[in-house]
């Protein structure tokens, strides 16, 4: 199995984001709907953080709802998605190989790497389920 695969041949391009002024409740629709488990945050198209359903879970978890009050409603009382995702990313260029997603999977407690251009704009994602297909074909 070559691993000097480029990782632009494993990635997946069609990455929903949001923007950092969006509402904890848009990642929360966005998770759910394209059945993910994390939402790229973008400004100005930039890459600046990821909102995962753990970032979720814990606000739920750290916030009782007040009376009748709905998961969004609690969601979005945190602010905006700046204040609650993660800016600690891991990344690679978009010339890396896919050896080098997998060291980086390895090496860390993430599911995913961020692919980057340049300029620091999202062109993929690549998830450890990728990494795992590729390394049993």
């Amino acid at each position: 199995m070559p691993r000097k695969t480029p990782i632009s041949e494993l990635m997946t391009t069609r990455v929903q984001t949001l923007d950092v002024g969006a509402k904890p409740s848009e990642a929360r629709r966005v998770l759910s709907e394209q059945r993910v488990h994390h939402v790229p945050i973008v400004d100005d198209g930039v890459l600046v953080g990821i909102v995962s359903s753990r970032d979720l879970v814990r606000i739920l978890r750290s916030t009782p709802a007040a009376g009748s009050e709905s998961v969004d409603e609690v969601l979005d009382r945190s602010g905006d998605v700046a204040r609650v995702m993660s800016t600690e990313l891991v990344t690679l260029r978009s010339d890396a190989s896919v050896e080098d997603a997998i060291e980086r999977i390895a090496a860390g407690a993430v599911h995913s790497v961020l692919v980057l251009d340049a300029d620091r704009r999202l062109v993929g994602i690549v998830t450890d389920t990728d990494l795992l297909d590729y390394l049993c074909e």
